[in-house]
């Protein structure tokens, strides 16, 4: 293969790569919207038990409390991806271009160590639940790694999106 060859393939793995990203991504988002669903389903059931059968259920609360944890956690990467996080551009857009690049990766590096530390932080937390077979108590008993998850790999898939996104902005910055 020549040089030219060798340098296409190399360019292509990168956008094949993104293409994966935002096809996993995309699916975050698919998955927390099914989510969603499934808490508006459970808090109906809930409330019809309870007015038309005097019953409650004790596990509802739970898996929605859960559910809530995979909406707010698995969907962080994909609201990043759209663009839906909130930004603060007050000083931003009143900078010149050069000092505003600068602000953008200052910014990056700090969502990147934070992001970063949560990753680290809330696989730790899995895995202690994990190894130690730790269980919600109440009446729905279940293996507190199992919600825990959601954390650790919400965290996990924000970070490996953001990163992509810098790559992306430097790539783009650069040619």
């Amino acid at each position: 293969m020549n040089a030219a060859g060798a340098r296409g393939t190399a360019m292509r793995r990168p956008r094949a790569a993104f293409r994966w990203l935002a096809a996993v991504t995309r699916a975050s988002g698919i998955l927390v919207g099914v989510g969603a669903f499934a808490i508006a389903l459970l808090v109906t059931y809930e409330v019809l038990a309870r007015t038309f059968f005097g019953s409650t259920t004790g596990w509802v609360n739970d898996v929605s409390t859960y559910l809530m944890g995979l909406i707010g956690f698995g969907g962080a990467a994909y609201a990043l991806a759209e663009g839906a996080h909130v930004g603060v551009d007050l000083v931003v857009t009143r900078v010149p271009p050069a000092a505003r690049n600068a602000l953008e990766r200052i910014a990056d590096l700090g969502v990147l160590a934070i992001v970063g530390l949560l990753a680290w932080l809330s696989a730790q937390f899995w895995w202690e639940a994990f190894d130690s077979g730790e269980k919600s108590w109440g009446l729905f008993e279940i293996s507190l790694w199992i919600p825990y998850s959601f954390f650790s790999l919400g965290m996990i898939w924000l970070l490996v999106v953001h990163l992509a996104q810098m790559v992306n902005r430097r790539r783009e910055s650069a040619g």
